[in-house]
């Protein structure tokens, strides 16, 4: 549990209580502590940033989506010979002990914050009632979707609601999922029914709350196999409950489908100022921006990001510079470490004439995208498991904007920060779309032709009749590289044919062809607990069967 920050906690606790009794009588006239904070908007709103920051990982091979990526059958490891982590998570191995304390403690980082923040809530004095009910909203929110990405995955974890610290054992599916599902009805409950404009962008809405819940009801009944989700107190929710709100976002939340699917990403940026970047696939094409009308939810980034502390790298979007092609620029793109390199047979399951191939994959086999035949070197810095093929919607897009020959990233070159290709990206990450809220309706049985057709027709498809198939080639198409992919083999029961399929697939390591070896193992499906936080339990955490 959150033992890392307890350890730093009894160390300050032994130096104070050498200091005498009356030192910690003493009032505390200067600094805000759990007796005087939480006490006005502005305190909420601090305690609100700190919990969302928790979203981001410092860490590129813990990042959620990356991690998602590499679990499904889209992605191999992709990386150097040497990248133990990533090629552990693409494996279903473990080389390292701790291999993803960064996302289980920065998951409970941010919900010790939101645990604090909700038993000291009432203590806030508010002259606007719908702000009050909005941050509550929030809180209650990002409480539940973080306890949502630890259970989806490590299955079941701790559950701690105060904001003590405490040593538990794992609470149950039921009860995990039980108090995600109250978390959200809190937030649908409190947060405003205006659209998502009249707010912040990367700020949580009822509308991401409604999707939200139906992610969390369509997981847990597919992936535990039960009708309902549980609550605390009462009746379960239901399918039409969830059918509901998911209608009442898709009716009243002014999201949309936006009119060009490559527009969603930022690569669609390039020649929109008037400079000729040189790609033609971009021609014609304006990008949306971060935050359009198709964001549902998303993390946010900033130019802020640097190495000086923990949680500062996280300022920068680490997903990004992680998933860019290995090694060497490849102009519009710039290059990263080049984990997750894409799956052949994602691109060969694309229909022939889905735009969505070209906006998701880069293809050094294509010969209108930059890495095209020999302009492709295999076996950078020792690549292993390498297709040719990219992540396009998280790749970093470089430009040179002084025609001198020297590129600088493309949120640097809109926002500043630092010149370094390690930190300039900012690109949000979009955890849910409005596609995603059109397809979970159609999935739970509501308009569920007309949902199929609405986004299939918005990338200039024609009309398949629907079915439980159609739904997903139409959702693994739609949502490729953006971290859904897994969950959904996960729930739909199709996971190990999907994984083992990939066995035999052409690829090369060091530049030299082999072919993909992976060994599935249903035992392993959620991820194994690091050792240092079990070790520190005090006999409470066991590890996940299959990891023992």
């Amino acid at each position: 549990m959150k033992n890392i920050l307890s350890i730093a906690l009894v160390a300050i606790l032994t130096i104070l209580t050498g200091c005498g009794d009356n030192f910690l009588d003493q009032k505390n006239l200067f600094e805000k502590d759990s007796e005087n904070y939480y006490r006005n908007p502005t305190d909420v709103n601090e305690a609100l940033i700190g919990a969302y920051s928790c979203l981001a990982l410092d860490g590129g091979s813990n990042h959620p989506v990356l991690l998602a990526n590499l679990l499904s059958d889209d992605c191999f490891s992709g990386g150097g010979t040497n990248d133990i982590e990533v090629g552990g998570t693409d494996k279903f191995e473990k080389p390292l002990e701790d291999l993803y304390l960064g996302i289980y403690s920065r998951s409970y980082e941010g919900i010790f914050i939101l645990n604090s923040l909700i038993e000291g809530f009432d203590q806030a004095a508010y002259t606007d009632i719908e702000a009050r009910m909005q941050n509550r909203g929030e809180a209650h929110f990002l409480r539940g979707m973080l306890y949502f990405r630890l259970a989806q995955f490590f299955g079941e974890v701790p559950l701690d609601l105060s904001p003590t610290m405490e040593y538990l054992p794992k609470a149950s599916a039921d009860e995990l999922y039980a108090q995600i599902a109250d978390d959200l009805k809190i937030a649908i409950d409190s947060m405003s029914n205006k659209t998502y404009l009249n707010f912040e962008s990367g700020r949580a809405t009822k509308w991401a709350a409604e999707a939200l819940m139906a992610r969390v009801y369509l997981f847990y009944t597919g992936f535990y196999n039960k009708t309902d989700l549980p609550v605390i107190e009462g009746t379960a929710i239901t399918q039409s409950q969830v059918v509901n709100w998911l209608e009442d976002c898709i009716d009243n939340s002014g999201h949309f489908l936006i009119p060009d699917y490559a527009s969603i990403w930022p690569f669609s940026y390039l020649n929109d100022d008037g400079y000729d970047d040189g790609y033609a696939y971009a021609e014609g094409i304006t990008w949306a921006g971060d935050g359009c009308a198709e964001t549902v939810f998303a993390v946010k980034y900033t130019n802020q990001g640097d190495w000086g502390n923990t949680g500062r790298l996280a300022f920068s979007n680490q997903h990004v510079l992680f998933t860019s092609p290995r090694a060497t620029d490849y102009p519009p793109f710039g290059f990263g470490w080049g984990i997750a390199s894409v799956n052949p047979q994602l691109r060969n399951s694309f229909e022939a004439n889905d735009p969505r191939r070209t906006s998701t994959i880069i293809d050094n086999t294509d010969e209108n995208e930059p890495t095209y035949g020999d302009n492709y070197q295999w076996g950078g810095w020792n690549c292993r498991d390498e297709t040719g093929l990219w992540n396009k919607k998280y790749a970093a897009v470089i430009r040179d904007v002084d025609g001198n020959g020297t590129y600088t990233g493309m949120y640097y070159d809109l926002f500043g920060g630092t010149n370094n290709m390690q930190l300039w990206n900012m690109q949000d990450d979009i955890l849910i779309r409005f596609a995603d809220v059109l397809l979970m309706a159609a999935e739970l049985g509501s308009n569920s032709q007309d949902y199929l057709d609405q986004v299939r027709d918005r990338v200039g498809l024609t009309p398949v009749p629907y079915s439980l198939a159609a739904l997903k080639a139409e959702r693994r198409h739609e949502f490729a590289l953006e971290g859904i992919r897994w969950f959904d083999l996960l729930r739909w029961g199709d996971a190990a044919t999907a994984i083992n399929a990939g066995n035999g697939v052409a690829v090369k390591t060091d530049n030299v062809d082999t072919t993909y070896k992976i060994t599935f193992n249903a035992n392993r499906v959620f991820l194994p607990l690091p050792e240092s936080q079990i070790r520190v339990s005090r006999g409470n955490l066991v590890q996940n069967p299959g990891w023992e």
